[in-house]
């Protein structure tokens, strides 16, 4: 008895202290401030265009990372008073030159930012430090997925500080082909054009990836690991594609990216280092103590890309799990709208109103009426997370 009564005054404890409680909102939280975020390198190259990409920062509550800076004037600027305009592209708050800059190696640069809002900012002045040819791009096969690498080297013994990037590629299939289409209120064979049922997909590099020789005898960064894909990702259930970028840093830039770095990834508990303010290289003309995010850097851009075929890979890897919804049992289920169903003339509204998508012709009767089969939107497009346009590469 005294057992209970004891559980019972916790209890009661308990309840008392939680609803003594009120929620706290960190001002970091509450904060309105919209820090500008710049993007992107000083291409000097005759065979490649140069592009920056503005965005602000949103509150840490907010419900997406970063919104595009739109309306802005970018130009590059030399040390020899040359100028080049960047134009804004169809993607808000992306600047590109019009043609190849094709700059001076000998030359520094910057980007002068003017905003919408009249806001005047300047990068400082920075030298060309071209990157050399990647080496290899090459991955290893342990249990857990593919591990990309890269290697590199420069004879010259220039380059010292290198960063990486990457996007990746791959090709996916609806689970449920639609060979069928809905035109003027119609149904009409699908034309190869606008099929669904074949898509691709792409990803951008979300860790920052550096490699520095300064400590060796030789410029050589050997197996330096870029990313790795789950064994059962659907990224490996057909054919994979990555593209690894590298870059070519001085010493302040490697320095502002590890600091990135360390304040991205290596964060989560109370041992850890505590953020600090990184220091880049964009500032407010009339205002030093605004935080500017980013840091410009110039120079030519090196790319390998290579292909992870399925038939390369344990016959198990690669999964479908997305799709799983879409054949669960019995086929046909009218509980389950995800299943593919019969679709009789007098039900073609189904497809009118974008319900279903037709997939094929399941019988036509004697009469001359035709059932199609059907398929829910999410199980037989595509489209509706990918393109099914071919990529140039593939």
């Amino acid at each position: 008895m005294r057992k209970v009564e004891q559980i019972i005054i916790s209890i009661a404890f308990s309840i008392i202290l939680c609803s003594c409680r009120e929620a706290y909102t960190p001002p970091a939280i509450k904060a309105s401030v919209s820090y500008l975020v710049v993007e992107g390198i000083i291409n000097p190259a005759n065979d490649t265009t140069t592009t920056i990409k503005l965005s602000r920062t949103v509150p840490v509550n907010g419900a997406i990372g970063t919104r595009a800076e739109t309306g802005a004037k970018v130009t590059v600027e030399s040390d020899a008073n040359a100028s080049y305009t960047l134009k804004e592209a169809a993607i808000a708050g992306t600047y590109t030159s019009s043609a190849p800059l094709n700059l001076s190696q000998t030359g520094k640069y910057r980007v002068r930012i003017i905003t919408g809002g009249n806001k005047t900012y300047l990068s400082d002045f920075v030298p060309v430090k071209d990157a050399p040819p990647i080496d290899t791009v090459s991955y290893t096969l342990p249990p857990d997925g593919p591990h990309v690498f890269v290697s590199a080297h420069d004879p010259t013994n220039n380059t010292r500080y290198y960063r990486y990037e990457y996007i990746e590629t791959w090709t996916f299939y609806s689970h449920f082909e639609s060979t069928y289409m809905v035109l003027n209120m119609h149904l009409v064979p699908r034309p190869l054009a606008q099929q669904i049922h074949m898509c691709w997909q792409n990803a951008n590099a979300i860790d920052i990836t550096l490699a520095s020789s300064a400590n060796l005898t030789q410029d050589v960064v050997n197996n330096t690991f870029i990313t790795s894909v789950p064994a059962a990702s659907e990224k490996l259930k057909i054919r994979y594609s990555i593209l690894v970028k590298q870059y070519a840093l001085t010493k302040d830039a490697y320095n502002f990216w590890a600091l990135e770095k360390k304040d991205t990834e290596q964060l989560g508990t109370i041992f850890d280092a505590q953020p600090s303010q990184i220091p880049g290289n964009i500032h407010n003309i009339n205002d030093s103590t605004e935080p500017v995010l980013g840091y410009v850097s110039a120079g030519r851009v090196q790319q390998k890309r290579i292909f992870i075929s399925h038939n390369d890979l344990p016959v198990l890897w690669g999964s479908d799990d997305f799709y799983k919804p879409c054949y669960m049992e019995p086929p046909g289920d009218p509980h389950n709208p995800q299943d593919e169903v019969l679709i009789t003339k007098v039900d073609y509204s189904e497809f009118y109103y974008g319900s279903y998508i037709p997939t094929g012709i399941a019988y036509i009767s004697p009469t001359g009426d035709t059932t199609f089969t059907g398929a829910h939107r999410e199980c037989t497009d595509c489209t509706l997370r990918g393109f099914n346009k071919k990529p140039y590469f593939w």
